[in-house]
């Protein structure tokens, strides 16, 4: 880690369940700027939910979740989807929208968050 690099990611004592299985248990952690963090573990070990919830796509049940010094939790959709356009997250498996072509599907996230360039230019 960088000195004095900014925190990107601070999560502390996030806990997520399902149906009363707990998922996420006490997960605290931080990822500072040019830093590299690679989550690993089982199928079903939490890793989707932990990125869904950075993401603000899961509310936790319990912690606290800063994203560029944002309060994940209790931002607004719109703010939310501001913040995504800052990340980068790939979700597994078939990721595209069945009901799109391969260029649909490409041009999807340009419209929604371009909205200052024209057909042409997406």
């Amino acid at each position: 880690m960088k000195e004095n690099a900014q925190t990107i990611i601070e999560i502390e004592h996030l806990k997520k369940s399902f149906s009363g299985r707990a998922v996420l248990k006490d997960v605290s952690l931080s990822v500072c700027e040019g830093e590299t963090l690679v989550v690993m573990g089982k199928s079903g070990s939490g890793k989707s939910v932990l990125i869904k919830c950075i993401i603000g796509l899961i509310q936790p049940d319990e912690g606290t979740l800063n994203v560029f010094g944002k309060d994940v939790i209790n931002l607004s959709h719109e703010e939310l989807d501001d913040l995504r356009l800052s990340l980068g997250f790939l979700f597994q498996s078939a990721a595209l929208y069945d009901s799109m072509s391969v260029e649909e599907n490409l041009d999807f996230p340009l419209k929604r968050h371009s909205r200052d360039k024209s057909d042409k230019e997406i």
